[in-house]
């Protein structure tokens, strides 16, 4: 009797620990089930926010200028190479135009790479705000005040573009510098082949 009434203590406890692990993984999943609520919610708001604030002008004003910077780099890039070798021709103009259309090429391709200020800021309001907190930023720019200063944004754009831009050239000084020297040396080379 008594082995009888220990497995039937052990069956009651196998279904009590089975009963505490199903509401255990409930509750987790329920967590979980909540927590992409709430982060859900907080993106839909983050995006609310990022309208209000007029992300996708800035977006737009920082293409245009970032696209007029590069072609004018561009020029200059070409406008040099043409000047330090103006008789060169043939093959070895071809190879020299090769090059540049390559380096070009390399410039837009990392360009494209970079982060939009969209998804930077996406980052770093959900990093930053609660939801109490983007409720009140998203009241403050539906407000005559938070309009003037979404449009004064603009301006912002203007000046992070100009930094960026200073940071960019930069960046890319040292290879610009290197491509000069490998044209260079392809002038130079296919000048004393055809000597």
């Amino acid at each position: 009797m008594r082995d009888r009434e220990r497995r039937h203590l052990g069956s009651i406890a196998q279904v009590a620990l089975l009963g505490c692990f199903c509401g255990m993984t409930l509750g987790v999943a329920g967590t979980a089930a909540s927590a992409a609520t709430i982060e859900n919610s907080k993106s839909i708001k983050i995006e609310r926010l990022l309208t209000l604030i007029r992300v996708s002008e800035l977006e737009s004003e920082y293409e245009s200028l970032t696209q007029k910077y590069v072609s004018e780099y561009e020029q200059q890039i070409r406008k040099s190479i043409a000047a330090s070798y103006p008789n060169v021709s043939g093959e070895t103009k071809k190879e020299i135009e090769r090059l540049l259309e390559a380096f070009l090429k390399d410039i837009r391709q990392s360009m494209g790479r970079m982060e939009t200020l969209h998804d930077h800021l996406k980052q770093a309001y959900s990093r930053n705000f609660g939801e109490e907190e983007l409720d009140r930023l998203i009241a403050h720019y539906s407000s005559p005040v938070g309009e003037k200063d979404a449009g004064m944004k603009k301006s912002a754009a203007i000046e992070y573009n100009t930094m960026w831009t200073a940071q960019f050239m930069n960046q890319y000084k040292a290879r610009v510098e290197k491509l000069l020297q490998v044209v260079a040396l392809v002038a130079r080379g296919k000048a004393k082949q055809g000597a």
